[in-house]
């Protein structure tokens, strides 16, 4: 029911913005494009959402051009020469893949413009348009997005970064914790919400150690610290939704029940437990006093840090440039395929079927192989069935009843959802385009498998030159890059050799390239076992943390040894050199924060490694 209820939402959202958008279009005369921009409104609206209303709108508006480019250059310039409109469709799918290297926020933007490009090349208009038209319709789109997500924001418009906040104190993982502190970033960067992103994550980074320290506790031991981890997580849930909600009564929040064991522990057990109690208690005081007083964070440390993201991703061992590679080679080939049967309705379905199913990691390309090919196959037998037993007068009541139950499942049940895509499409291209409905099934489910085959074949192929290293390795080459990294910065933040630009550059992308392949690794390399997973995951956050870290320090320029000597302690740390660093104390507020997250962070990849170095 759950699934059935956020569904509906789902559906009523798309027929406002889908027939909202189509029906204003037709009243200001875009004539068959109307449908074009009620499809790439649809993109473009899952692309405008997942942030906090500013820097949504501001990101809409930066990625406009590109939209209007890829839903109606490609089609205009196929008017003057086919092979300029398969070259700039192929460049447009290759940006687009290459966005989510600057973040996880970027993964909808990616996905959005790469949508409605293709299928803006794709969807066969009933009559002909003028170019105003072509070029009017994502433009239409864009600007019924812009207000409607104005609309749906206004309320409250920093609802998403209270959320993503509340989501990372209450179970943090790569994703979470990621897009608590991005959002953060992009929003107006208030006080309390710093204190609670530093001392969160410093409160999990110390509760995962000690997690993992039970396997070696004896059961009462053991026991004693399992009740200081429910207590903990406990806080955090309760905080959680302190920090959720939008006005908060101070004296609603309840008191932390502190537990604390009663016998002893070996090492330092009792002093990471009090540790944990430390950050819980800073982080109860940031969300009761809600300090909204602005954070003085320069907002080109931002800048520089999705510069230097997109720089890392460059570099030909790049596992993003090659999955971006592979998209555009394979997009490539569809097109030119679908080129030799022109005007056929099904081209849409097929270019989109081959975009929406080359993933990054070969394992989401498989989860997504399945998805649609099972998917078509049950919606294959269930249209060959009602074929048998329903009249022709049937199919396109058919094909609209399916569309209106598959889109609950759009997200939850994405096999269920392109069972229903197949009675749709075959049934309303039958009839609308007067075609015989069992040889358009049979092409349809033809061109699928093709789609696939182009999908896997790109998605698998292996790069020349470019090595197949074990997670383990990867993992070594990862925190060594990083280690590297901090070093130069502690050099740079003492002011002595080896902190210059010219060092300091080349180590950023290394660091950078290095863990976006830990995540992303070439085909045909060893993956993690699933037991590895939330290990390998944990990681890479933390490494992606200390990389932003290391912006935000090297902007601070000379003049903080002891920043300096936490920072070469952390890097010695990250090399299994020395135990994780004590936090100093340090007399500059942000000095503070960034010494907490690269805590928190060198805490994460300290962990990982007794899980990931034998993988």
């Amino acid at each position: 029911m759950n699934v059935l209820a956020r569904g509906g939402g789902l559906l009523a959202v798309i027929l406002v913005v889908v027939g909202g958008t189509a029906g204003l279009g037709a009243v200001l005369g875009l004539g068959a494009t109307m449908i074009l921009a009620g499809l790439t409104a649809l993109f473009c609206f899952l692309a405008a959402n997942g942030g906090p209303l500013v820097p949504d709108l501001k990101l809409l508006a930066a990625f406009a051009p590109a939209v209007v480019l890829g839903a109606a250059g490609p089609r205009l310039l196929g008017e003057v020469s086919q092979v300029a409109a398969i070259a700039l469709l192929v460049v447009v799918v290759f940006c687009a893949a290459l966005l989510p290297a600057l973040g996880a926020r970027y993964v909808t933007v990616g996905l959005g413009i790469g949508l409605a490009s293709v299928f803006g090349y794709g969807f066969q208009l009933t009559g002909v348009a003028s170019a105003g038209q072509i070029l009017g319709a994502p433009a239409l789109a864009i600007g019924v997005v812009f207000v409607l997500r104005l609309l749906t924001g206004l309320g409250d418009p920093g609802k998403p970064t209270r959320v993503a906040l509340a989501d990372a104190l209450a179970g943090p993982d790569r994703e979470s914790a990621e897009r608590a502190v991005r959002l953060w970033l992009a929003d107006r960067p208030l006080r309390w919400q710093a204190r609670v992103v530093a001392a969160g994550v410093r409160c999990h980074a110390t509760t995962a150690v000690l997690r993992d320290r039970l396997r070696v506790l004896d059961d009462e031991q053991a026991a004693a610290v399992t009740a200081v981890l429910d207590a903990v997580r406990t806080g955090l849930d309760v905080l959680a939704e302190a920090v959720r909600a939008k006005t908060l009564d101070p004296a609603g929040v309840p008191e932390l029940v502190r537990v604390e064991p009663d016998l002893d522990l070996p090492g330092d057990t009792r002093a990471l437990i009090a540790d944990a109690w430390t950050a819980l208690d800073a982080v109860r005081e940031a969300v009761v006093t809600r300090d909204e007083s602005l954070v003085d964070f320069p907002r080109h440390i931002v800048r520089t840090a999705l510069r230097r993201e997109a720089t890392g991703a460059l570099p030909w061992r790049s596992a993003q440039l090659r999955h971006a590679v592979r998209c555009a080679l394979g997009m490539l080939v569809a097109v030119v395929i679908a080129s030799l049967r022109p005007g056929d309705p099904l081209t849409v379905s097929f270019l989109m079927t081959t975009f929406g199913i080359m993933q990054p990691e070969w394992r989401d390309t498989l989860a997504k192989v399945w998805q649609r090919v099972a998917g078509s196959v049950a919606g294959a037998g269930v249209l060959a069935l009602a074929l048998w037993l329903l009249p022709h007068s049937a199919l396109l009541p058919l094909g609209l009843v399916a569309l209106l139950v598959g889109f609950p499942f759009l997200q939850a049940k994405p096999l269920v959802f392109n069972g229903c895509v197949v009675l749709m499409s075959v049934s309303v291209n039958a009839v609308t385009k007067h075609l015989d409905p069992g040889a358009t099934l049979v092409e349809y489910v033809l061109l699928v498998a093709l789609a696939v085959a182009i999908a896997l074949l790109f998605g698998f192929a292996a790069v020349p030159g470019v090595p197949k290293p074990s997670v383990a390795q990867r993992f070594s080459d990862a925190t060594a890059a990083m280690g590297e990294l901090l070093g130069s910065v502690a050099a740079r933040l003492r002011g002595a050799a080896g902190g210059d630009a010219r060092e300091v550059g080349p180590r950023f992308r290394a660091a950078v390239r290095t863990h976006q392949d830990l995540l992303a690794p070439e085909p045909g390399s060893r993956g993690p076992e699933s037991a590895q997973r939330e290990a390998l995951d944990e990681s890479v956050e933390g490494l992606r943390g200390l990389a932003a870290s290391a912006g935000a320090m090297l902007q601070r320029g000379t003049g903080s040894p002891a920043l300096a000597g936490f920072t070469a302690d952390a890097a010695a740390a990250l090399a299994g050199e020395a135990p994780p660093p004590a936090r100093p104390e340090l007399p500059d507020e942000e000095e503070r924060l960034i010494a907490d997250l690269v805590l928190a962070d060198v805490l994460r990849v300290t962990h990982g490694r007794t899980v990931l170095a034998a993988v």
